[in-house]
């Protein structure tokens, strides 16, 4: 059983509203495999029960932001962050609110199956451009390749530092997904290094 996995309490089954994303556990895999700095400021968008943002505050000792447009997520996150004794920042807010100097308070921003209808799209996007110009050091996105995650994905590797990858992971569950990762300019997020064309598949075991 990979590390972070074993040491996340996970009371999906005592709370009837979560909802699971498998490609968290993708997104998550891969940063185990890179790993994240300790006191990272980190930013997770669309985080439902908040299995990423709790993985990272645990696992990585990073400081976390959650958000989601839908408040009533919020106590059953905060649930799982007390089972696993750690604390999450909580912000209610869409994509589109989200200013370029709220997005400067952040080192890194993930999501995971977060771009899932066409409306979405625009909205992520200008977050992806203003968080660059803010100074965000890294940006990743996880889906299994929808056709607004993949509309998204073309807009943002034009911008230059972008790229799009398959991730595959074996345990402690098989998933697969493609991930969106945007480096900021002139940061030390480029040093985890890209993948070959941005289209290296990649099987984590």
């Amino acid at each position: 059983m990979m590390p972070w996995r074993a040491g996340v309490t996970d009371s999906r089954r005592d709370v009837k509203r979560a909802h699971r994303k498998d490609r968290s556990f993708v997104l998550l895999d891969y940063l185990h495999q890179r790993g994240i700095p300790p006191q990272t400021r980190v930013l997770e968008l669309g985080c439902g029960w908040g299995l990423v943002g709790v993985a990272c505050a645990k696992t990585f000792q990073a400081q976390v932001t959650v958000l989601d447009a839908d408040a009533a997520v919020f106590p059953y996150l905060q649930l799982h962050a007390a089972r696993n004794g750690i604390h999450l920042a909580t912000r209610q807010s869409t994509f589109a609110d989200l200013t370029p100097q709220d997005l400067a308070a952040f080192e890194l921003i993930v999501g995971a199956d977060i771009c899932f209808w066409e409306d979405l799209v625009d909205s992520l996007y200008q977050l992806v451009r203003h968080g660059v110009a803010a100074g965000v050091a890294e940006i990743l996105v996880a889906d299994p390749s929808r056709p607004p995650f993949d509309e998204l994905c073309a807009r943002c590797v034009p911008l230059g530092d972008a790229e799009v990858f398959t991730w595959t992971m074996t345990t402690p569950v098989a998933e697969t997904g493609r991930i969106l990762r945007v480096v900021g300019r002139g940061t030390e997020a480029r040093h985890a290094g890209r993948h070959a064309g941005g289209a290296l598949d990649c099987t984590r075991s």
